[in-house]
């Protein structure tokens, strides 16, 4: 059931097991993190939500600083799952990376918290992410498969050679991130609506080009016309 006190849902479940009481901690404590950052998010902000007592945070999580690092290491894990679930490796060179392009960007859209938190823990100079090592070896996993597809174009011809693969990386993130993380000010400097549906795909769309334009061969480009 869930019970609405102002705009804060009140998410009480009985006979929760412990898994599903952490992970209802995870999502309240998303939420507030990203609305608050980690110095102004209160903890009992996070418990109240979910019809737990604060004390339950300290069972689950040992401290609140403890809980914010779990909170970004499932938003960075989640970003994570969802490229290794990508099909890269049956997929031509360029169609892969237009795949993990188009995926990268719905994934931000979907995801607004993340974009938050990820901007917030840049302004504490990754502090608390340095504490993780488990964001550095699944971040990994991915620089190595876009580097075999990269290696892949380059032998068939598609891809010019000597892309750097965690630049690609970077621009792919940044080409995004920067539109939906910037989408308030630049609605206003620019009087257009970023997040119309319209305007969405339109950034998709340019995005997957831009990038597509930028690591194809002379030949690919030729062929294509």
């Amino acid at each position: 059931m869930i019970e609405m006190a102002g705009t804060t849902a009140k998410v009480r479940r009985s006979g929760r097991n412990a898994e599903q009481a952490k992970a209802d901690l995870l999502e309240s404590a998303r939420r507030e993190f990203a609305d608050k950052g980690f110095a102004l998010a209160g903890i009992e902000a996070i418990a109240e939500p979910t019809g737990l007592n604060k004390k339950m945070i300290y069972h689950y999580f040992g401290s609140k600083e403890e809980l914010y690092i779990a909170v970004l290491e499932e938003g960075y894990l989640g970003i994570r799952k969802m490229e290794e679930a990508l099909p890269l490796d049956k997929l031509e060179p360029l169609e892969a990376i237009q795949r993990l392009v188009e995926a990268t960007w719905d994934y931000y859209v979907a995801n607004p918290d993340f974009i938050a938190l990820v901007n917030q823990e840049n302004l504490l100079g990754a502090i608390y992410l340095k504490k993780s090592g488990i964001v550095k070896r699944r971040t990994s996993v991915l620089l190595g498969r876009v580097t075999a597809i990269l290696e892949n174009g380059v032998a068939q011809g598609k891809i010019r050679p000597g892309i750097d693969p965690m630049q690609l990386n970077h621009s792919i993130a940044a080409l995004g991130f920067y539109y939906l993380n910037n989408r308030f000010t630049n609605s206003q400097i620019y009087n257009f609506d970023h997040m119309t549906n319209d305007a969405l795909a339109t950034r998709r769309a340019f995005i997957v080009d831009f990038v597509l334009r930028a690591i194809m061969s002379k030949e690919e480009i030729a062929r294509r016309g």
